[in-house]
């Protein structure tokens, strides 16, 4: 058991072996659930010795040696934290590879990597965000993960274990200790302040601004979204009516008119399903689509957020991340304006913070 003034962190693959150990566990006993009380029921447990020795072997085959299979393969990297001996260790399965002592690491700051594995259609890119600490001659990995948010949080809550300083974006150092500020106690950096607040055309963007509030509303509908939608919805509904229903008599190529309950039904299923794309679309097309910047709070369209309980405000490709130690909301900016203008939308969001909690531009996030 992991005691308070020991932290560890896993590398991401320990942590997806971990669940593969889960998810196997779940399907072993579901299948246990369902067949052990069928073979007392059939009566196959004593009837033979071998066919009892039979089924143990079965099992040890099918429910056991994957998992020992999934523990031999694994070379579980981590990196532990004392803050009662205020030192480093970084280790592989049981054995420890490298100790430092805290005070050399002269600062954090967080980074990533890609790497491709192959899979049945292709390949993926995997993207690792990572914690880095900086010594005086190297740098070392002393934390992973292929959630964003959660990497952000491992690198606060690593940064304080050592009472040292995070690299943010900008390159600039900021200390522990101004690291719990809410996000309009944040300094903001001259690249997000000084930068021009112009969006694209396409991008159907307004911004109207009063001493009360500052809003950015949206009215971003791309005539492609529509295009693929319709392609894709008609495509699905004639694989689903067709391919599926001519397995159970239920398409339209086998009814004898009137058709049947059943057949009516299947229709309408077909439709249902098969047309959701175009109606997620048109559903994202006519809803409303505002940021407000009050005194005091952020609010996406109905839902507010509170300065005073928000850390950041952080965009990876085309989600907008609210931030603090405990929770992270999401925002995806897909439906919301061109691509190119996602930075620009949350430039704007934090100046704008700055101006409205205080007018100085330079509360805003480091």
């Amino acid at each position: 058991m992991e005691s308070k003034s020991i932290k560890r962190y896993l590398d991401h693959r320990s942590k997806n072996t971990k669940l593969a150990h889960w998810i196997l566990l779940g399907f072993d006993i579901v299948t246990l659930v369902i067949f052990i009380p069928t073979f007392y029921v059939t009566g196959i447990f004593g009837e033979d010795l071998f066919i009892n020795i039979f089924l143990i072997v079965i099992f040890f085959v099918f429910f056991i040696i994957p998992h020992i299979f999934l523990y031999i393969f694994q070379k579980s990297k981590w990196t532990e934290f004392n803050s009662d001996t205020k030192t480093i260790h970084l280790g592989e399965r049981n054995k420890i590879i490298k100790s430092l002592n805290f005070n050399q690491i002269r600062h954090t700051s967080i980074s990533e990597y890609t790497y491709t594995v192959k899979t049945k259609n292709g390949s993926r890119t995997i993207t690792v965000f990572t914690v880095l600490g900086h010594l005086e001659a190297e740098t070392l990995q002393l934390a992973e993960s292929t959630n964003f948010p959660e990497i952000r949080s491992f690198g606060e809550t690593i940064t304080k274990i050592l009472k040292t300083s995070i690299q943010n974006e900008s390159g600039k150092l900021i200390s522990y200790s101004e690291l719990d500020l809410p996000i309009h106690k944040r300094i903001l950096p001259k690249e997000i302040s000084e930068s021009e607040i112009t969006f694209q055309p396409d991008s159907q963007i307004t911004i109207t601004r009063t001493n009360q509030e500052s809003l950015l509303k949206s009215r971003y509908q791309p005539k492609i979204f529509v295009f693929v939608a319709i392609t894709v919805s008609f495509a699905l509904t004639l694989i689903i009516h067709f391919v599926i229903g001519s397995v159970f008599d239920l398409s339209i190529e086998s009814w004898k008119f009137p058709p049947s309950y059943f057949q009516l039904v299947f229709l309408i299923v077909s439709l249902s399903i098969g047309f959701f794309p175009l109606a997620y679309v048109w559903w994202n097309y006519k809803k409303r689509k505002e940021i407000r910047i009050t005194k005091d709070s952020i609010y996406w369209n109905d839902t507010c957020y509170v300065f005073q309980k928000w850390e950041e405000i952080l965009l990876k490709e085309n989600k907008l991340y609210i931030v603090n130690d405990l929770e992270t909301k999401t925002h995806s900016l897909f439906f919301f304006c061109l691509p190119g203008d996602y930075p620009i939308v949350r430039n704007w969001i934090l100046i704008e913070i700055g101006k409205q909690s205080g007018g100085n531009e330079d509360l805003g996030r480091f």
